[in-house]
């Protein structure tokens, strides 16, 4: 593999931080990076914050359209399995979204996903990613109960030329123990009207391409009374509902006590027989079906500026006014690095650009 001149300093100074900053290892599972200067950019504002990146050199992998071949991806879980709980790294970051994870998936055994679930939560480990990821953070907590983060990628928002300060604030949040409270002004024409009310619940989720693609399959998690987070990217509306009839006829909406609705970052797509069948028709129309209160313009998904959020942990949503004012959505701190060695040397504000 050869490396640019740009990259090899990146490497060096790299070398110079092991076993003295916080570890962070990338994982690779999906599509391969296309902007190099995206990662050699996010891989420097890691390092001069105080991370030590254990393999930094997955991010100049190419195979098709993936990130390597599907035995170097997978190889990427396996050197995690294989690490004793010390060995392990605070922080397990996904370089980017695109498609590949799924092929991943049944190259572990249950027991191995279980396995991998119980060291990292061992070792107080943060996953975090979404868009393709959603497969490897459920089959995580569908094997093992492991919480993980939707949240920041390598590539799109630590690499980005301007980070969001709004998405960048919510994982530095995050990483010191600062607990989601995130208020939405947005009526909300399907939650229950009235007095204000409160659902509470195992909040889970990601992408609904990647989570409705794993109906049927032990890698999509069995959660009751749950609170079901979704969002999407360049899908049309009739793509959108048919996968949420997908999770309705299968049954995953019963079991749920609400659906939190994050962007559909749609562009400039609308349906070419109906103009009125946009979004907001379908989650009319899924509200009816199913009676679900379904709650929606959470700030996540495919774009710029989003919050990182905890999946697998208890969340609050709270309809201000019966939703007439909005809603506000709260967990408890999930993850900190207050404790971690070498934590006192993180300076988050090289992630900003």
């Amino acid at each position: 593999m050869d490396f640019t001149p740009d990259f090899q300093r990146i490497l060096a100074q790299n070398a110079k931080r092991r076993g003295q900053a916080v570890p962070l290892y990338l994982l690779a599972p999906s599509g391969f990076s296309m902007e190099a200067q995206r990662n050699e950019r996010a891989l420097a504002r890691l390092i001069d914050a105080g991370f030590y990146v254990i393999n930094p050199q997955v991010v100049r992998r190419r195979y098709q359209r993936f990130a390597g071949h599907d035995d170097e991806r997978l190889a990427d879980l396996r050197a995690l399995l294989a690490m004793t709980v010390a060995e392990l790294p605070k922080i397990v970051l996904s370089v980017r979204g695109g498609y590949g994870a799924m092929r991943l998936l049944d190259g572990l055994t249950a027991v191995e996903w279980r396995a991998l679930a119980t060291k990292l939560a061992a070792r107080g480990t943060l996953v975090v990613g979404f868009s393709d990821l959603t497969a490897i953070e459920l089959a995580l907590l569908a094997h093992g109960g492991l919480p993980t983060v939707a949240g920041v990628m390598l590539s799109g928002d630590i690499g980005a030329p301007v980070p969001s300060a709004f998405t960048m604030q919510h994982f530095v949040d995050l990483c010191q123990g600062v607990p989601l409270d995130v208020r939405i002004d947005t009526p909300q024409p399907h939650v229950v009207h009235g007095a204000s009310t409160a659902i509470t619940g195992t909040l889970w989720g990601g992408n609904l391409t990647v989570l409705s693609a794993l109906v049927g399959t032990p890698y999509l998690p069995q959660i009751d009374g749950g609170i079901l987070l979704l969002e999407d990217v360049g899908e049309q509306p009739y793509r959108l509902e048919r996968m949420l009839q997908t999770l309705r006829l299968s049954g995953v909406l019963a079991r749920q006590q609400a659906l939190l609705l994050g962007q559909f970052s749609m562009g400039k797509l609308t349906d070419a027989y109906a103009q009125d069948y946009d979004l907001a028709a379908v989650v009319a129309y899924l509200h009816a079906q199913t009676g679900l209160p379904i709650y929606t313009d959470f700030p996540f998904g495919h774009v710029p500026s989003r919050v990182s959020v905890p999946l697998g942990v208890t969340l609050t949503l709270t309809a201000v006014q019966g939703g007439a004012a909005g809603y506000r959505a709260q967990c408890a701190p999930y993850f900190g690095l207050q404790d971690e060695r070498f934590a006192e040397r993180l300076d988050f504000s090289k992630l900003f650009g």
